[in-house]
């Protein structure tokens, strides 16, 4: 983790995300081409005390996914050749043959009703736009954890 310069420590909220529910050891797989939001992620998800793997593409994606069992991914929609589209039908379309789901939540800078409907076809549960409030992100990524475990969890 590079070192903040003064000015960008006072930046950061001195005790972020008061208001979340637990992700206490729960996995996050969060999929994005940046580098910056996969930093950003990790730093969010590692303050809530959930266990964080992230891909900068679709087929690490899906490594990552069959070794590791996310409890939900968190996925760019907008990413170079294999989109967050791609990524998320591929996973449905094993898991019909396969059984089991994971929750998916699609993060996008651009959002357009033709945008938000082929999202939710694919088999994303929600969608939040970027940049994000990280409260959101953390409330929004539980609910859909929990909304999602059967229920011996």
């Amino acid at each position: 983790m590079p070192s903040l310069l003064p000015n960008e420590e006072e930046t950061l909220p001195k005790q972020p995300f008061q208001n979340q529910l637990s992700l206490n050891g729960l996995q996050v797989l969060v999929v994005d081409d940046n580098e910056d939001n996969l930093f950003l992620a990790t730093f969010i998800f590692e303050q809530c005390q959930a266990k964080i793997k992230t891909a900068t593409c679709v087929d690490k994606a899906l490594e990552v996914i069959e070794e590791w069992q996310p409890d939900i991914i968190i996925c760019d929609i907008f990413m170079p050749e294999k989109d967050g589209y791609a990524l998320i039908r591929c996973l449905r379309d094993k898991e019909v043959k396969t059984g089991g789901f994971i929750p998916a939540l699609a993060l996008t800078s651009y959002i357009s009703p033709e945008t938000f409907s082929t999202a939710i076809d694919a088999g994303f549960q929600k969608i939040i736009l970027k940049p994000f409030d990280f409260d959101e992100l953390i409330a929004v990524a539980a609910h859909l954890i929990y909304a999602h475990r059967p229920a011996a969890y």
